[in-house]
């Protein structure tokens, strides 16, 4: 098993490298660290390029957007940390507004890029706007950034599952369970502030 692992490695180094890369990333985030952003810079710019090969064209603009965001994202953590803003949260009915957007877009993005040979063009869709909406709630350390990335990462693991992307599709897994505990500590710290 460990042999056919290291086979795999060697002959998917930049999946390898964009999955470790992402589960740094996320672990990070969790813990509220701004190092987070670096290693999430990496593994998107890693995704551009897988997602690319897969024929994922909206996921390679999402991964595009994640490595100029990881950059906002880094830069507004650092200032945050010296200026100790804490973890916010946004009401249900903006989350309802979000939520509304997300999904118009999806659909709009999903029909779009059916003409241009995009696979699983609806799915991708869904990944990607709804991830750009989380993204920029990570960013603003908003606590339910967390409970969109469990859905839209289950979401993905779809996705990669469908392409034959397996590794890929784990760290997705591991991404939801990381952002479920990702959650409960920032709303611990949310409740103690």
């Amino acid at each position: 098993m460990i042999a056919t692992f290291i086979n795999w490695i060697a002959a998917n180094p930049i999946e390898f490298a964009g999955v470790l890369t992402g589960l740094i990333y996320v672990v990070l985030a969790a813990r509220g660290s701004a190092w987070c952003w670096l290693f999430g810079i990496i593994s998107s710019g890693l995704y551009i390029q897988i997602n690319l090969v897969n024929n994922l064209y909206l996921d390679t603009v999402l991964q595009s957007y994640y490595v100029l965001v990881g950059f906002y994202g880094w830069w507004n953590w650092k200032r945050k940390e010296e200026q100790t803003v804490t973890i916010t949260s946004i009401s249900f009915n903006k989350q309802i507004q979000l939520i509304a957007t997300g999904i118009a877009l999806s659909a709009i993005a999903g029909y779009l890029v059916t003409f241009i040979g995009n696979s699983l063009s609806y799915v991708d869709a869904f990944v990607t706007i709804f991830s750009f909406i989380a993204t920029w709630m990570t960013a603003r350390k908003i606590l339910e950034n967390w409970l969109w990335w469990v859905v839209i990462d289950l979401v993905a693991a779809y996705m990669y599952l469908s392409k034959g992307l397996y590794i890929t599709t784990g760290l997705y897994i591991v991404y939801a369970a990381i952002a479920a505990a990702g959650y409960w500590k920032w709303r611990r710290e949310l409740s103690v502030a």
